[in-house]
């Protein structure tokens, strides 16, 4: 199959906004599942700096695009420039998905519907046990809504800064039955805290470049304990190496990746997505080189 899209006048502009942007494999999940839907979309990266951000969302409507995926640093920032939200938009305060409905734009989220489907993927239920998010940024936002709406009992949220922990549990504690708390990043050293967890989730940044991770008692986990980072790299972030290292069941972030740039392709194109051809497409753009 070629790996080439033909572009004629019907060809319709799919594309992501971020900044830094080169580092992106989305395009090549993207464009291989509309090659094998045979549409006449093509998906492009755009590098979007945070002051232009206004004039790139205009452009959506001045270019017809069909809507864009939104990465760092613009997914809370993008809010204020679109036309409606979805609930969960709304809830998470974010969005990485636009869809351009004849000139009014539409804001979702597909992260943390990502992140389940990931989990179920794997066989894992939200229902399993206690969870642990580690850190408080926008990620986490996207993740701690998913996880309460999947029937999590009981999930605590650990961050450096300790009062933004403590706001997460404020603003998502009346969001369903889940048993929200906050803790200080001590508490990672703390064999006890991890007594019932089931799940503990990296939504930071650290080990992206390699870098050590925090220290985290990880021999006390329960051996089907299941260790989740939302970054990915071609071979094993830190924090998901020591975790191997003592045998536990470990995931990374391309997983969710996938299963958001599918419910995204949904959104575009009204069309299931061709999970398997963008499953093959990003093992392949993830290989080292």
């Amino acid at each position: 199959m070629s790996t080439l899209i033909p572009i004629s006048g019907q060809t319709r502009i799919v594309g992501i906004f971020g900044d830094p942007i080169a580092h992106t494999r989305s395009p090549a999940m993207q464009n291989a599942a509309f090659r094998a839907c045979k549409l006449p979309y093509v998906y492009v990266p755009f590098l979007v700096h945070p002051l232009d951000l206004a004039k790139a969302v205009q452009a959506i409507r001045a270019y017809n695009l069909v809507g864009v995926n939104v990465t760092v640093p613009h997914k809370e920032r993008i809010v204020r420039h679109l036309d409606t939200l979805s609930e969960e938009a709304e809830l998470c305060g974010a969005v990485n998905t636009v869809v351009n409905r004849d000139g009014g734009l539409f804001g979702d989220n597909t992260d943390g519907r990502g992140f389940l489907a990931s989990l179920q993927h794997r066989g894992f239920s939200p229902h399993q046990g206690d969870i642990v998010l580690i850190g408080a940024g926008g990620s986490t936002r996207a993740v701690l809504v998913s996880l309460i709406r999947g029937g999590s009992p009981r999930i605590t949220i650990v961050n450096r800064t300790l009062a933004k922990a403590q706001a997460l549990v404020r603003t998502y504690r009346t969001l369903g039955q889940t048993r929200l708390e906050a803790a200080a990043l001590d508490r990672l050293q703390d064999p006890a805290f991890f007594q019932n967890a089931a799940l503990v989730v990296n939504c930071t940044s650290v080990g992206l470049h390699g870098e050590p991770f925090l220290p985290v008692a990880f021999a006390a986990t329960s051996p089907r304990c299941l260790f989740y980072d939302l970054l990915y790299r071609p071979d094993l972030t830190t924090f998901l190496r020591q975790a191997h290292s003592l045998r536990r069941s470990t995931m990374d972030g391309r997983q969710m990746l996938l299963h958001q740039g599918a419910l995204a392709f949904s959104l575009w194109t009204g069309q299931a997505a061709p999970l398997q051809v963008m499953s093959r497409a990003l093992a392949r753009a993830l290989r080292p080189t």
